[in-house]
């Protein structure tokens, strides 16, 4: 939907701006969403009046008139008849007469919202690619049958191209650096051990907060255990955890390399 601007034929007056739009649905919605009527329980005697106004003013404004906007105009009068008939002779003749306008109306919101979202798609796509392939020079006019034309088949297909497009180009992996290592973590717990000769490990893990750091202190503190670093004692199931300064010293360094010794030798 656009709008032009114009004046009166006599050219006094303010300029009068008219929405231009692309067909009478298209003026119908507009009416709907202006009115912030719903959609399911449209009054068709207001609608009726407003779109015959907007027509007269086409008209007052020497705009020319399509014949689709015409026989919308007279059907909308008709509708507008069958609503001023009592309740009993609305349902012999088949129920709501607003109905099938809804069901037009609906249909249309979703036909419009699917192209709206294919020209923002093919915005996003512009911008993102440029295109690399010429398209054909072709000598005569090119005719398509727009009427032949599924919009659903076509907005469906774009999607499979999509999801087929994404599944093949999956987005970049990101790696959270690690706030703590474990190697430090073993060098603080070993430190400790040997400081204090007898250290609580649970109560060590409770006075941290901070998740990561606890997941990094076990790692360290199973480690530590493996090299002979420090020893774990536990007197009862579920009691304290004890660490002791194990029969190994542990050095950074020294553990590092043995780990890639270890590793080439199998």
């Amino acid at each position: 939907m656009s709008a032009i601007e114009t004046t009166e034929a006599t050219g006094i007056g303010p300029p009068i701006e008219v929405p231009v739009f692309t067909g009478p649905l298209d003026l119908l919605m507009h009416l709907v969403r202006k009115n912030k009527f719903s959609i399911h329980d449209i009054p068709i005697s207001s609608i009726c009046d407003q779109y015959h106004q907007y027509l007269r003013k086409m008209q007052r404004l020497d705009l020319e008139l399509a014949g689709e906007f015409l026989w919308m105009a007279s059907w909308l009068l008709h509708l507008k008849s069958r609503t001023l008939l009592p309740k009993a002779s609305t349902e012999e003749h088949g129920g709501d007469p607003r109905q099938e306008l809804v069901n037009r109306l609906l249909e249309y919101r979703r036909v419009k919202d699917v192209a709206e979202y294919l020209y923002d798609a093919d915005v996003v796509r512009r911008c993102l690619w440029e295109p690399r392939i010429e398209a054909a020079d072709f000598s005569g006019d090119l005719e398509l049958d727009w009427e032949d034309v599924d919009l659903r088949v076509l907005a469906r297909t774009y999607l499979e191209v999509m999801d087929r497009f994404a599944a093949a180009h999956p987005p970049p992996l990101q790696v959270i650096p690690l706030r703590f290592k474990v190697q430090d973590k073993m060098q603080e717990l070993y430190d400790t051990v040997h400081q204090q000769k007898l250290m609580p490990l649970l109560r060590h893990l409770n006075s941290r907060s901070d998740p990561e750091e606890i997941v990094a202190l076990v790692v360290a503190t199973l480690e530590l255990v493996r090299l002979g670093g420090v020893r774990a004692e536990q007197r009862r199931v579920f009691a304290e955890i004890f660490l002791r300064p194990g029969p190994q010293d542990y050095d950074p360094a020294t553990a590092f390399h043995q780990e890639i010794s270890e590793a080439i030798h199998e």
